[in-house]
């Protein structure tokens, strides 16, 4: 690894870890959409690297206010999402080499409608959902948390209808996130993901996001998350398109 490439990463990596400290989701879908728009690694390997750094970001931000996550909603959508995150981590294992281009196109539709949900936040609901509800948002959000290491979209669409304070969809997300981050670190750990080009990176990754969860935190907070979402909008959308046409003209 060159080091414009492994400059070009870090950025990504710290916008994306700005991006969720401030939001709360889009670290994943940030780092692996724009990895795989600029070719700089694998899909296989790059998820590998979101899961620990992730994982990470998460556990630093929830450790300083764990009291707020709604547990009845983190709990019937960890019962979906737990199945079905070990089902999209098989399907890349199995198929991640071979279905290169077609990852890709799915990618590239999923972060383009990550990126309206981004820029316009939903109307919450007059009522809390049920759980069989949370149970199926978190199966669909898991598959897309094993195969991209991107779990968030639906789920935060789903969270942020609660009618909940933004404090508590936010921590809720976050709890989430470290429930899929650490069960998608743990089965790449036994699959024998974390070679040692992932662990190296990993390693040069994790003081950015520890610098950024922590000695930034109270500072980010002040900056209005509106700014944010649109300036992740317009990125998601260019990289989005990108994914989807790239393997159409440019293969």
């Amino acid at each position: 690894m060159d080091l414009p490439t492994l400059g070009v990463f870090l950025l990504i990596v710290a916008f994306a870890a700005l991006t969720q400290t401030i939001t709360g989701f889009a670290m994943g879908l940030i780092i692996v959409a724009a990895t795989a728009a600029l070719d700089l690694f694998s899909i296989l390997e790059v998820t590998a690297i979101i899961s620990v750094i992730s994982m990470m970001n998460t556990w630093l931000v929830l450790r300083q206010s764990r009291r707020g996550v709604n547990t009845r909603l983190l709990l019937f959508i960890s019962l979906g999402l737990l199945p079905s995150l070990a089902a999209g981590f098989v399907f890349l294992d199995q198929f991640g080499q071979r279905l290169d281009h077609l990852l890709k196109t799915g990618l590239g539709l999923m972060v383009m409608t990550a990126g309206l949900f981004m820029m316009f936040k939903p109307a919450q609901w007059p009522s809390a959902s049920s759980n069989p509800a949370a149970i199926c948002v978190g199966f669909l959000g898991g598959f897309f948390g094993g195969l991209y290491s991107a779990a968030g979209a639906p789920i935060a669409y789903f969270l942020y209808r609660q009618p909940e304070t933004v404090a508590t969809i936010r921590l809720t997300l976050l709890a989430v996130f470290f429930l899929s981050t650490f069960s998608r670190a743990m089965m790449g750990a036994v699959y024998g993901h974390f070679t040692e080009a992932v662990l190296i990176k990993t390693a040069l990754a994790l003081p950015l996001v520890i610098l950024i969860s922590i000695g930034l935190q109270r500072k980010l907070a002040q900056i209005p998350d509106q700014w944010v979402r649109r300036l992740v909008f317009l990125i998601l959308q260019g990289v989005g398109a990108w994914l989807v046409i790239q393997p159409l003209f440019f293969a």
